[in-house]
């Protein structure tokens, strides 16, 4: 390895290191040497202990950035994308190495290339990866909950209309609720009020139940009051059903007609990009083989 790959290299652990030791100064001397087993997971004891690694990972993702107090819920409301807290922060620190360490390869790669990034640059790029693959889980995790947000509002629009039919056949909403159970993530839901209901448990409890491991939102909301509602007072909730079935499929046909326009758009794009790459080469090639036959070029 010749010298400038080897300044490339050091300045990229560099990079690296002064990542590791801004984390490791946030953990307290006087932690090493044991490990406290929390509901989250482990933290840093006695350093025989198995889960000394992971505690120690879970330590200084936690004082780099605390991962606020709704972190649990987040992770029910996700589906468990991870199954737990400890698993959360690993993740975080394994990705930062990772990306850490694949920045310092793109920029060797580079070096190679003959495009000098300097010192200055491949520390940059190891510091930007490990930053990059900080937060990598905390957006991961927004996205499976706004996946499943959205997909429970899509079920939804066929849950209520099957709920609605059962009631109109003369069904009580307990049955109802329970007829609906398969229709995925809503029916899920649906099959977890029935099961309540039937138990002589409070619908109260049972609605906070379902509420605390779904997504927020307020079309789901207010299905969660109505039926509230219609247990609490016997309303007939055959029309409301109904009407917000058919509003929230209205809702989904304009979305996939939307998204049917967006793809069209984006082929039309990269069809006309690579009909102008065609275009550019057959007219300007030529001309400059002409060119430099004639020695001009």
């Amino acid at each position: 390895m010749g010298d400038p790959l080897l300044a490339l290299l050091l300045s990229g652990l560099v990079g690296l290191g002064l990542f590791l030791m801004a984390a490791s100064f946030a953990v307290p001397r006087s932690t090493w040497g044991r490990i406290r087993h929390t509901d989250s997971g482990p933290r840093l004891a006695d350093p025989a202990e198995g889960a000394l690694l992971q505690a120690a990972l879970m330590d200084l993702s936690r004082r780099i950035r605390p991962e606020g107090a709704d972190l649990a819920e987040r992770l029910r409301r996700s589906g468990h994308l991870y199954a737990s807290a400890a698993e959360f922060h690993t993740r975080r620190m394994v990705l930062a190495l990772t990306y850490a360490a694949t920045a310092l390869a793109l920029s060797l790669a580079m070096e190679r290339l003959g495009l000098r990034l300097g010192a200055v640059g491949s520390a940059l790029a190891a510091s930007l990866g490990a930053a990059y693959g900080f937060i990598a889980p905390d957006r991961a995790l927004n996205r499976a909950i706004r996946r499943r947000r959205e997909r429970l509002l899509k079920e939804m629009g066929f849950g209520l209309d099957r709920i609605a039919l059962f009631l109109r056949s003369g069904a009580d909403i307990a049955e109802a609720l329970a007829q609906t159970r398969r229709v995925g993530l809503f029916g899920q839901a649906c099959g977890r009020l029935a099961a309540g209901i039937s138990m002589g448990r409070s619908i109260h409890e049972a609605v906070q139940e379902v509420r605390a491991d779904l997504p927020s939102a307020p079309p789901f909301e207010e299905f969660l009051g109505m039926v509230t509602v219609a247990i609490q007072k016997g309303q007939n909730l055959v029309e409301p059903f109904q009407m917000r079935a058919a509003s929230m499929r209205q809702r989904l046909k304009l979305e996939i007609i939307e998204e049917g326009h967006r793809a069209r758009i984006r082929v039309i794009l990269i069809t006309s990009v690579v009909i102008l790459l065609a275009s550019i080469l057959v007219t300007i090639l030529p001309t400059l083989i002409l060119l430099t036959r004639e020695g001009i070029v």
